[in-house]
């Protein structure tokens, strides 16, 4: 079953500058899809509007078996909040929470209760390395650990779907290769659909497919395992 499907879509900026041209693809529910590309090809315009993030002028998204072009706002932040998780390339923590309250916040917009948003948040804090960092605020740690955070925070209300724009742009080798191991375990063992911008060789390889846009448009498909 096809958990996301663009049929001919469109997202244009202004007259000289289109951010997809009438692009199709479609993923699978169960697979991990890098979208790869050259700066400026489109990759994370096309996540964006995928995960709900972003309009479009022309064409149809299929989310979830649900129409982004035929739901409210409110419906699109609904099926957010409730099945689809992102992890920005530029973190978006919350700068007055701690990691602890950044991971849970999810939840809390969710109202679940406390003491289980406590316990799952520190799961997932401890299954991104950062066991003990908990009450650190944001600008207190490095870039590398804030992106750990928001990989964090993505998973804790275990969506279906997770979006990943440049997951490991700010990550050394060690700490790329065991997130990369994490989503790869989780995808395995859960069913998780992961779909990542990225131009890193080290996230291509972990990837079922590799969707290569150029100036917004697809260039082609390939099954890398």
């Amino acid at each position: 079953m096809n958990i996301l499907e663009f049929k001919e879509v469109s997202k244009i900026y202004n007259q000289d500058q289109a951010g997809i041209q009438e692009l199709s693809f479609s993923v699978r529910e169960g697979e991990l899809i890098a979208l790869a590309g050259p700066s400026g090809s489109g990759k994370t315009t096309a996540l964006n509007i995928a995960a709900g993030l972003d309009d479009f002028n022309r064409g149809e998204v299929n989310l979830l078996n649900c129409s982004l072009l035929n739901l409210k706002p409110d419906e699109v932040l609904r099926l957010r909040r409730g099945q689809v998780g992102f992890i920005f390339q530029s973190y978006n923590l919350l700068p007055v929470l701690t990691v602890l309250e950044n991971v849970e916040y999810p939840l809390a917009l969710k109202r679940v209760r406390q003491a289980e948003r406590m316990k799952k948040a520190k799961t997932w804090i401890k299954e991104v390395g950062l066991e003990g960092l908990e009450s650190r605020m944001p600008n207190e740690l490095s870039g590398g650990q804030q992106q750990r955070v928001a990989v964090a925070r993505a998973m804790v209300t275990e969506p279906k779907i997770i979006f990943a724009d440049e997951p490991t742009a700010n990550l050394d080798a060690t700490t790329a290769e065991m997130l990369l191991k994490l989503f790869q375990r989780l995808n395995e063992d859960q069913g998780t659909t992961f779909i990542f911008s990225s131009h890193d060789p080290r996230v291509l390889k972990f990837a079922n497919r590799v969707i290569t846009l150029t100036d917004g448009k697809l260039l082609n498909e390939s099954a890398m395992n």
